[in-house]
């Protein structure tokens, strides 16, 4: 549903009003090509550069102080979780400020300066102070472990863990107990996965 010029209006007054009263999860996000999704919640204490590159997905809950840089392209699938005090991004300048010094301000054209679009699948799950690097591509269904520094990319259903990070399970396995407990619950699963645990596919990732 595209946005309606009231919402354009509100939605960024909203978020700026709600500092007042100290950090809020915000509800309503406006994508860049104008989609209002109404079920995004984005903290009113996370930074977001370049929102307007910024494809992301309805269902989404990124929580309060985090760094999001959309510069150079990400992207967050429907239903994704971001947890507190984390950082995504998608250029970094460490090797460039050393190899360029005093001139680091006065290079336009930088070398050794680092570029690549960030892109996580739906209905991943990213912990707290977890830190994505420029590059990463995460399938879906992903959980990262609180604290990991994340770089590369990563198969659907992956348990992502450590600095540097590295593929330590499958969330299936995770999933498989609870949905034999509650299988209502399997038709909401497949809605978005595809599968459930125990197919041939993720026989073979065991």
């Amino acid at each position: 549903m595209k946005a309606t010029l009231w919402q354009r209006a509100w939605l960024p007054l909203k978020r700026l009003i709600s500092r007042a009263t100290g950090p809020r999860v915000v509800g309503g996000w406006i994508r860049g090509d104008g989609e209002y999704l109404t079920h995004t919640r984005i903290s009113n204490q996370s930074f977001i550069f370049a929102p307007e590159r910024l494809q992301v997905g309805d269902h989404v809950f990124i929580g309060h102080f985090s760094v999001l840089d959309a510069t150079y392209g990400l992207s967050i699938g429907e239903g994704c979780q971001i947890g507190f005090f984390t950082g995504i991004f998608t250029h970094s300048s460490h090797v460039a400020v050393r190899l360029y010094g005093r001139s680091y301000v006065e290079v336009a054209d930088k070398a050794a300066y680092f570029e690549a679009p960030v892109s996580i699948g739906p209905y991943c799950f990213i912990g707290a102070h977890a830190t994505l690097l420029p590059g990463t591509r995460l399938g879906r269904g992903c959980l990262v472990s609180a604290y990991s520094l994340v770089s590369g990319s990563f198969d659907d259903f992956s348990v992502i863990a450590g600095n540097p990070a590295r593929r330590v399970g499958d969330t299936r396995r995770m999933d498989a107990p609870h949905l034999a407990r509650h299988p209502e619950l399997q038709p909401h699963y497949l809605q978005w996965a595809g599968e459930l645990p125990g197919s041939q596919a993720d026989e073979a990732a065991r």
